[in-house]
């Protein structure tokens, strides 16, 4: 309260001046007290003046620049001002202070030897005049210069006109200034004295009110700071808070929407570098921004701001509208110009957002992900997702989707023909349960936005299926490992010059190693559920497309062929069971590959080394053993006696039924008795044991 005008920061003095004030009007409207914080204007010892708060030259006379001479300034200032500061002290090298000698203000006396110092804050420099050019007194003027009254204004009743005007009715520079001075709309005039007679003002229709919905307020900023216009033609102080934030001064990131690192930083709550330093969170806020709006108002419905999202990306043509700083975001997260014309989400989509390397978050919040988006909205209301699906598809015709799209829609049966005669509900697959779909159809379509509520109408009445015909269960349960016999409609011949390895034109890999290889590409890699090749699935390269290489070198080992017979061409094949929990079982792998042969478009049928053959096999689950259970458990008790021999001892088992004599080279005849006493009875209870089974036994 009646702060005078010297003291104000240099931010504050412009800001108030674009609202009319000088230093002469502010003084004398708010009575302000200038010995009350600073010493500025006091003239002493004849020849002495304390210069202007802030300033790091004199506007009257010339700085104190000796150690001596400020001694002797403080000196003086004592005796015309007693106990009023702290004398002189010893000299100090200071970065942050006024050079020579000055007064920190309300402390007292410095001498400062650094040359070159940073921003002046808090010092006021000390002055010598020459009393002859005063009349040989001091000066009779103020130490700053100073804005003259208009012409015809009293300055003890008048107030500038910008202080009594609304916020809307300023200029942009002014509306700047009021919210850099702390203001907001619903401030502004609040701390007015009384008989100042402020007005009453309305609030801007244009601008949001505070209570209004999130998404209102972040367009409202969104159109306000729009990256279309150009960087000159922002105002000198919203240039210097985006600049703040991380813009480029010269704007080139402003002209390539490239938004810096600390757009994807929390508003607050983590100290800086992970959060928002002070500076910036001030930065942010004269911008307009809350909390909410910096986090791109995450409590608002989770779809809307999905579909949101997605209008603005549809915008975005990769070489020509989208600008490049967009474009840089999205490679990150492993976009190209072909997969974005195709739609087809890169490999980074599947993974979890707590997973994300540090860099591709980054690039997703700047684009304007958030975590329940990249999981896609799976809290949201059921009756929310299906109006957000209809609205989505409800104009859009065959031709103006994405090839990934009309894929996604041709595994759910759908067609170009059914879609122009009646759109998205046209296909059969509507009238089936979420669970009668195959894990491929139920896939493709919560890329393309349903679930299972949708699916059914977010109907949770639909009663039992109606197929409940059993399929006979194989023995040993889900988690079994599976052995499993591919037939491939195709000559022996193809493949018989190469079966394990040895290299012919038509096939230059050993035929197992194409088949492991292959068969792990369309079960581990992530490729298309449903998606056509000119030349087979390719990656930028030429070579074998997969999208999730990682997940692949982990996994593909669980894919061994035990062996390749002919009959056309059969391979004999096990999946091993899965290791962790996370791992999809042997038997849903099995049941996907078997769908995968079912389709020319699958990862399988599409594969550049294996889909020839795939489009002309079938495949299905054999058991490890045609024993029973019982005849299992024989056979391991055979296995487990026969394993107590070898070489050096299994002669021991040799019996001439005509002499009872061992034929075994032994080194006394104590243990070739010992030997041939056992031999018989071991021998006769092996052979009547390996009798019972030997009939079931597979030859080898």
């Amino acid at each position: 309260q009646n702060l005078p005008w010297v003291y104000l920061t240099y931010a504050e003095r412009n800001a108030w001046g674009q609202l009319g004030w000088s230093e002469q009007w502010w003084d004398r409207a708010w009575e302000a007290n200038s010995a009350a914080v600073t010493a500025s204007g006091r003239c002493f010892g004849g020849k002495y003046l304390i210069g202007e708060s802030g300033m790091e030259a004199c506007l009257v006379g010339e700085l104190v620049a000796t150690y001596a001479e400020c001694q002797n300034a403080s000196a003086e200032y004592q005796l015309a001002y007693p106990g009023d500061l702290f004398e002189l002290g010893a000299p100090v090298d200071d970065l942050q202070g006024t050079p020579g000698c000055s007064t920190q203000d309300r402390v007292g006396f410095v001498f400062n030897t650094a040359q070159i110092t940073g921003p002046n804050v808090g010092y006021t420099p000390v002055c010598k005049f020459d009393p002859a050019d005063f009349g040989g007194g001091c000066p009779q003027t103020t130490t700053s210069s100073t804005t003259p009254f208009p012409d015809g204004v009293d300055p003890d009743n008048a107030i500038p006109e910008g202080v009594l005007t609304c916020y809307q009715d300023l200029t942009t520079d002014q509306q700047d200034a009021v919210r850099l001075l702390g203001y907001t709309i619903g401030t502004w005039h609040s701390c007015m004295r009384p008989d100042w007679d402020a007005p009453t003002c309305t609030w801007p229709e244009d601008i949001p009110t505070p209570d209004a919905p999130c998404l209102d307020q972040l367009d409202y900023l969104n159109d306000k700071y729009d990256t279309n216009q150009p960087w000159n033609d922002l105002t000198s102080l919203v240039r210097d808070a985006l600049v703040t934030l991380g813009w480029d001064e010269a704007g080139n990131d402003w002209a390539a929407v490239r938004y810096p690192a600390s757009y994807a930083k929390p508003f607050s709550g983590q100290p800086p570098p992970t959060g928002l330093s002070l500076k910036e969170q001030q930065a942010a806020s004269f911008l307009g921004h809350t909390a909410d709006t910096w986090h791109r108002c995450p409590t608002s419905e989770c779809l809307t701001r999905y579909s949101r999202l997605e209008h603005l990306m549809a915008t975005w043509t990769w070489r020509t509208t989208m600008p490049s700083g967009v474009r840089q975001n999205l490679e990150v997260l492993g976009w190209t110009e072909d997969s974005w014309y195709e739609g087809l989400r890169p490999a980074v989509y599947k993974t979890a957002w707590a997973d994300l390397r540090f860099p591709q978050r980054v690039a997703a919040i700047l684009l304007g992900y958030s975590e329940d988006m990249w999981a896609g909205c799976l809290a949201s209301d059921c009756v929310v997702r299906y109006n957000y699906v209809f609205e989505k598809y409800r104009n859009l015709r065959w031709s103006d989707m994405n090839s990934a799209q009309q894929n996604a829609w041709r595994l759910l049966e759908h067609s170009e023909t059914l879609w122009d005669s009646g759109g998205m509900m046209r296909t059969s697959l509507f009238t089936r349960r979420w669970d009668e779909l195959t894990p491929e159809q139920q896939r493709q379509a919560m890329f393309l936005g349903h679930s299972e509520g949708t699916w059914q109408g977010c109907s949770t009445d639909w009663g039992t299926p109606t197929n409940t015909s059993e399929e006979p269960q194989i023995e040993a349960g889900p988690l079994r490992t599976v052995r499993a016999e591919m037939t491939i409609d195709s000559p022996f011949s193809q493949i018989s010059g190469n079966i394990y390895g040895a290299q012919v034109a038509t096939l230059p890999t050993s035929f197992i190693e194409v088949f492991q290889r292959s068969v792990g590409r369309a079960l581990f890699c992530g490729n298309p559920d449903y998606k056509e090749y000119v030349d087979g699935a390719r990656d930028a390269n030429g070579d074998a497309l997969c999208m999730l290489p990682e997940e692949y070198e982990r996994q593909k080992q669980r894919i061994r062929v035990v062996s390749v017979r002919e009959g056309s061409i059969i391979v004999d094949f096990i999946i091993v069971a899965n290791q962790t929990v996370t791992d999809l079982t042997a038997e849903f792998l099995f049941e996907a590959l078997v769908r995968q042969l079912e389709s020319d478009y699958s990862p399988i049928g599409q594969d550049i080394d294996f889909g020839r053959f795939a489009r002309r096999a079938t495949a299905k689950e054999v058991p490890l053993s045609t024993l029973t259970t019982g005849e299992r458990e024989a056979a391991l008790e055979f296995e487990n006696m026969r394993a107590a021999w070898n070489s050096g001892n299994a002669c021991a088992l040799t019996r001439d039924a005509r002499t009872g004599l061992v034929h075994c080279p032994t080194s006394g005849a104590a243990a070739t008795g010992r030997l041939a006493g056992l031999a018989g009875p071991l021998a006769r209870a092996a052979l009547a044991l390996l009798g019972r089974v030997a009939a079931n036994l597979p030859m080898q």
